[in-house]
């Protein structure tokens, strides 16, 4: 312990003798280092954590193959209708147990405590959904299945919500949480880590299955008087199972497929001539199915890229290493030839890594919290990403393996004189030296091809992002701010004066322009799609060609409040209400595919159900509608007053001014019509669409801080490696000067050597960084994965930061005084 002490007391020495280079070491660890951890926790949360539930490896989600035709869906691959849940939690066979959960909402629903309105994210579930997932309350009790028969107005809180909202309360059980106006009790606290089934959600509370209007599926109003349970062909509820004892998901599947393909026609009646049944199918859930389709790729790769910083990091460090090293070869041979035994040296370059290493690692996981909570804001997971025992290890690993390279590295240089060069001069080291610094040259110039293999990749990604910005949505955003409304409203005539009465006292709010309503929010990924009929029938379309058109429900002045043109007819208007004829109005993509060449206006078009049939008042300009970088799609609008829509509606209005400044004034008419009612998601029209691309900022965002970290990186390295190689040619540069070499000859010199590093680093570089383009082709927009602009912009980036590098030690050759080397030789 005693010899432990002392080494670690001589590191602490040497590293305060050298200041600068120990802040240089520290703070490249922590950057490389921090960056691994975060990207690497950010992917264990999504791809390699196991649901936070009793044997994970049992639990599956539910899927078909298609819903059957006739049916409404929100998923036609992942939702089922009531009959089909519960005939399956009654075969009995094959799941242990059959969880059934839904959102109250596509969005967030309208909570109250006390007197402070709000909006959360909740569940509808099954009574079985804590016991048959295995997950414990933190406080008081889950659900049973007499909650879910009665239907009873209790409610689970996640323990995120409760730390949030309630302050962590110990009185929160029995407390009343008022859900759209419904009064719900809560009796208990979920598990600590535990948010839901959904991936990319953090569910904020659950409650058992309701048959209540108020309460219904998705937060959509009941079709004709009927909620979710009393509709058979609407397929809402999202299915998870636990696998029953030694069954596997093949025989489970098998074991419910009979019951499935039977309760699927429920309210259908037979299957229509040449359809196919739809198939059970079971997906483990051991993670979250849906993530690494999401998010799995863009991880996987800014993984591969944060690895190559990583391996610029530490190929920096060590290469500093022994560059500071390199001076103290002399004081390695004395301590040789005084009798130190080499085991001893590798012990005290042991522990000054290890020194060096801590200290890195102790800010490269504080770097790495806070990025990770910046990850987790641009990516939009709400899953709870705090870096956990796997990231801890992930990261200990990558330190330790830091920690024999920085020891191991410098220590073939240390010990490569042995005791002789104590007693020689300074020309040994000289000697030294070409062997030594090959090894360098080598990994500088691996490091300037991976540095231009980041910034190719940052280049273009960053291209992509700016080319998706700059597309034109077709309408003026600045201005516009959109938020949700949804109202306890019981009839058609109620929620048509509800709305209107809200339109009319937004409108003369100071500073607003216009206002209007819509049912499905611009730049959502929402949006309904249907066949529709043109005059009478369904039309009949080319080869390849859908038939499928957008709707969305609108209120008056909605293309004039967007900004969208209106190229034919009119705008909706405050006159088209329930008395007067049904008005439509659709975009140029409609008008294209199914008038060809006619004048749409005075044309009637209709749901395919034949339940609604509108006159053609208008033609408007193609805009985007669910995303930034969609394709045209034909689309029409309804008109509010003529639809029975009753439901949660978005109010847009146009404003002069910061567009956010309105929502205080629009809170409060709010709530003095209804003092239940949160804006739901406010947010200006632009930021909404933005977020449609938000994946590829967070990757564009990320690849340039990471290609900006490599030149940083590379600049340290290349200047600790000339800086190395000119201290160890300090007597081979006075001498050159003592025979006649000028100035310019000795900077050249150093350039010299930079660049030829540089054009070794870029040829290297282009084959990588083509190949990375490759990768990158399904990610990218309008720029190709080889482009040559993009290339040899970051060719020359390379060769500036090779230049800047080599400025300091080229003075520095250049200022060497001859007769100050030769005294030292």
């Amino acid at each position: 312990m005693f010899t432990i002490f002392h080494d670690l007391r001589y590191a602490l020495r040497q590293l305060r003798k050298t200041p600068g280079f120990t802040l240089v070491c520290v703070l490249t660890l922590a950057m490389g280092v921090g960056a691994n951890t975060a990207v690497f926790s950010v992917m264990n949360a999504v791809l390699l954590r196991s649901l936070p539930v009793a044997d994970p490896g049992r639990v599956v989600y539910l899927r078909t193959s298609n819903a059957p035709r006739g049916t409404g869906t929100i998923d036609s691959v992942e939702t089922f209708s009531y009959p089909v849940y519960d005939a399956l939690r009654r075969q009995g066979r094959g799941l242990s147990a059959v969880i059934a959960y839904v959102p109250l909402s596509a969005g967030k629903v309208a909570v109250r405590y006390e007197t402070q309105p709000e909006e959360a994210e909740g569940d509808m579930v099954s009574g079985n959904f804590f016991s048959g997932l295995g997950v414990k309350p933190a406080r008081g009790r889950g659900f049973s299945e007499q909650d879910e028969t009665s239907h009873a107005p209790v409610a689970v809180i996640s323990y995120g919500y409760w730390i949030r909202r309630f302050a962590q309360s110990p009185e929160i059980l029995g407390k009343t949480l008022s859900v759209n106006g419904v009064a719900i009790t809560i009796v208990g606290v979920a598990a600590e880590g535990f948010e839901g089934l959904e991936p990319g959600e953090s569910t904020d509370f659950w409650i058992p299955l309701q048959s209540r209007p108020e309460l219904n599926a998705w937060g959509n109003p009941p079709e004709d008087g009927k909620t979710y349970i009393a509709n058979p062909t609407w397929w809402c509820l999202r299915l998870a199972g636990r696998l029953a004892p030694q069954a596997t998901k093949a025989q489970a599947a098998a074991q419910l497929q009979s019951a499935f393909q039977t309760a699927a026609y429920v309210g259908l009646g037979n299957p229509q001539p040449g359809e196919k049944s739809p198939t059970l199918s079971l997906v483990a859930a051991e993670g979250f199915p849906g993530y690494d389709q999401q998010y799995g790729k863009p991880l996987r790769m800014l993984m591969a890229m944060v690895g190559l910083v990583l391996l610029i990091a530490l190929s920096n460090v060590a290469m500093l290493l022994m560059a500071r090293n390199a001076t103290r070869q002399r004081e390695f041979s004395l301590r040789l030839a005084l009798g130190a035994k080499r085991r001893e040296l590798f012990r005290q370059l042991m522990t000054e890594s290890l020194l060096l290493v801590a200290i890195g690692g102790m800010l490269a996981w504080l770097f790495a919290v806070f990025a990770v909570k910046a990850l987790a804001a641009w990516a939009q997971i709400e899953s709870s990403l705090t870096p956990d025992k796997t990231v801890l290890l992930f990261t200990l690993s990558v330190l330790v393996v830091a920690a024999l390279l920085f020891g191991l590295a410098p220590l073939r240089a240390a010990l490569a004189a042995g005791p002789r060069l104590a007693l020689k001069t300074s020309v040994a080291t000289s000697n030294l030296d070409a062997g030594k610094t090959r090894a360098g040259r080598v990994v500088v110039a691996l490091e300037m091809a991976l540095c231009l293999v980041l910034l190719v990749g940052g280049g273009l990604l960053i291209r992509t992002l700016r080319n998706l910005e700059n597309l034109p949505l077709g309408f003026k955003t600045d201005g516009l701010v959109v938020f949700g409304v949804n109202p306890n409203i019981k009839s058609v005539p109620q929620g048509i004066a509800f709305y209107r009465r809200l339109m009319d006292k937004l409108r003369v709010l100071p500073g607003v322009e216009s206002v209007t309503i819509m049912e499905e929010r611009l730049g959502s990924w929402w949006s309904n799609n249907s066949d529709m009929t043109v005059d009478g029938r369904v039309p009949e379309v080319e080869n390849g060609t859908s038939r499928s058109v957008r709707s969305n429900v609108a209120g008056p002045d909605f293309f004039h409040t967007l900004g969208v043109p209106v190229l034919e007819g009119r705008d909706f208007t405050d006159s088209d209400t329930a008395a007067s004829p049904p008005v439509g109005i659709i975009n140029e993509q409609f008008a294209r595919r199914f008038f060809r060449g006619q004048n749409p206006i005075g044309h009637h078009i209709g749901t395919d159900n034949g339940k609604f049939e509108m006159t053609v008042v208008g033609v408007v300009k193609d805009h985007k509608y669910t995303s930034i970088d969609e394709s045209p799609t034909p689309m029409a609008w309804y008109m509010y007053a003529q639809i029975p829509v009753i439901g949660e509606m978005q109010m847009e209005m146009r404003v002069h001014g910061d567009p956010l400044a309105i929502l205080p004034a629009a809170r409060k008419v709010v709530q003095q019509m209804d003092p239940n009612l949160p804006l739901l998601e406010p947010i200006t029209q632009r930021a909404q669409y933005e977020e449609t691309i938000s994946h590829q900022l967070l990757f564009a965002r990320l690849a340039g801080f990471f290609g900006v970290l490599a030149v940083i990186l590379v600049a340290t390295g290349l200047y600790g490696t000339l800086a190395y190689r000119i201290n160890n040619r300090t007597v081979e540069i006075g001498v050159r000067m003592a025979l006649g070499a000028r100035r310019g000859q000795l900077v050249w010199m150093v350039l010299r050597d930079s660049l030829w590093l540089t054009a070794a680093g870029i040829a290297l570089g282009i084959p990588a960084a083509a190949a990375v383009g490759r990768a990158l082709a399904s990610t990218l927009y309008g720029v190709q994965p080889y482009d040559a602009a993009n290339m040899i912009l970051a060719a020359l980036c390379v060769a500036l930061v090779a230049v800047a590098a080599s400025i300091v030690p080229a003075r520095r050759a250049a200022g060497v005084n001859p007769l100050t080397a030769l005294r030292s030789e």
